[in-house]
């Protein structure tokens, strides 16, 4: 169970971060790798999956979803707009989930771009950067992670809003 706290912990924070770091960010190439059926538009976290699972737990968003007694993570929406900026909403319910935003620090200097199949999001000196596939509906970014020399496949999935 302490694994799956910490776990859980370190997870609500990336989350955190990912809605955070959209909130002052802007592009400085095409934001549409795949012409119109790319980045561009209004987005809705839907899952964060994790392969193979950790503590028979695959979709870590539901699991915190479920521990807060809320949606608002899933109901923040992330819009990508055509000239590379890219700002983040909360309903009036959840302007909590917004508010955390300064208490990361996130400054203005926070941009995002696409290069090839790779988002790339920068915030100051932190850089994170993600495998990228997107449809008309869906998108996804993916990365890697070795904890206790297990690989694991970590999936932020979104959903066209």
């Amino acid at each position: 169970m302490k694994n799956v706290m910490y776990r859980f912990r370190s997870t609500y924070v990336l989350l955190l971060l990912l809605a955070v770091g959209a909130f002052s960010c802007k592009n400085d190439s095409d934001p549409t790798p795949n012409g119109g059926n790319g980045v561009e538009g209004s987005w809705n976290m839907s899952a964060l999956k994790v392969n193979p699972a950790q503590d028979g737990i695959s979709d870590y968003l539901q699991f915190v979803n479920s521990f807060l007694g809320n949606d608002c993570l899933t109901r923040i929406t992330f819009t990508f707009k055509s000239n590379g900026t890219l700002t983040g909403s909360a309903p009036k319910e959840c302007q909590d989930a917004e508010d955390a935003a300064e208490d990361f620090g996130v400054s203005e200097d926070s941009k995002w771009k696409v290069e090839g199949n790779k988002i790339i999001l920068t915030s100051g000196t932190d850089v994170s950067e993600y495998d990228l596939e997107v449809n008309n509906t869906t998108m996804g970014w993916s990365y890697n992670e070795v904890e206790d020399g297990q690989n694991y496949r970590w999936t932020i999935e979104f959903k066209r809003k």
